[in-house]
């Protein structure tokens, strides 16, 4: 038996299959969950599990009267409930009501994500991530007709958000992602620009399996020189307790859904104006 040239062939065989399955081991877990802090991540729910997410954020930290405010504490910002499934491993989608900011009152949102590719140890060494969302602010249209809410239409309600995701976990304590998309309000004030063209940067840093931190930075390209606004900027720190996770978000964005805080983030980190958030999920089977 020493010199049995099938008993060879079969170790061969064997050890090139345990090989080429190890060579092709997908990576998981580049974030925790669906979302980096405000802005969807590459990673994805399995087929048939489900997502809850809980979301709050507060009012200003700094500015004046900060002491009586409680540190923005006393105020809500935004608040957003929302559920998320995934149809296959591949395909996601969610639905989700915002509190909404400025004019943008009682906002619905929905969205679809695809994963083209993920990140395994053999040929995709990133994950590529595509993502279409809408927000549909349902309140009161204003009787202003330059305000951002007059609406004349229905149609005029509607706000699309569509981005490529690009992320890569370069260790179990380190992940990156780059993002670029296009943001498309029906109306705006009149000084205002309809579509925006932003791109973005996100990162994660893991202590250990329980605590991390987090940063997420986008940048928007076109807005008119003489409009108010600034780029949202949010830092954050996660505690995973296996069953939910938590996160602690700061953030100069008042705005939770991407269809608010990409287009709507007005407040100053020089100054101040950024605020506490947080946001509780807990994932399930269904």
């Amino acid at each position: 038996m020493k010199n049995n040239p099938m008993r060879k062939i079969i170790i061969v065989l064997t050890f090139f299959a345990v090989y080429t399955a190890q060579s092709q081991d997908k990576v998981w877990d580049t974030f925790e969950g669906t979302r980096v802090l405000n802005n969807h991540s590459t990673d994805m729910l399995y087929k048939r599990q489900m997502e809850f997410i809980v979301a709050h954020k507060f009012g200003s930290l700094g500015g004046d009267n900060a002491v009586q405010r409680f540190f923005g504490l006393d105020n809500l910002a935004d608040v957003r409930i929302a559920f998320e499934y995934g149809i296959t491993n591949n395909l996601n989608i969610g639905l989700g009501r915002s509190k909404g900011i400025g004019v943008l009152r009682q906002v619905a949102d929905g969205y679809a994500k695809y994963r083209i590719f993920q990140q395994d140890s053999e040929k995709n060494w990133v994950s590529l991530t595509w993502i279409s969302s809408t927000g549909l602010p349902y309140g009161t249209a204003s009787s202003n007709p330059i305000a951002a809410n007059s609406y004349d239409s229905f149609v005029e309600r509607f706000i699309f958000t569509h981005q490529l995701l690009v992320s890569r976990k370069f260790s179990d304590r380190l992940s990156c992602q780059l993002n670029a998309g296009v943001n498309h309000r029906n109306l705006v004030e009149f000084n205002d620009v309809n579509t925006l063209y932003f791109t973005g940067i996100s990162g994660r840093f893991r202590f250990n399996s329980i605590l991390g931190v987090l940063a997420e930075y986008n940048h928007i390209w076109n807005r008119n020189t003489g409009y108010e606004f600034q780029q949202p900027l949010s830092l954050g720190i996660e505690l995973l307790t296996g069953g939910h996770a938590f996160t602690f978000i700061f953030s100069n964005g008042e705005g939770i859904n991407e269809n608010l805080f990409i287009p709507g983030t007005y407040s100053s980190w020089l100054d101040g104006e950024f605020r506490l958030g947080f946001s509780i999920t807990r994932k399930f089977k269904v």
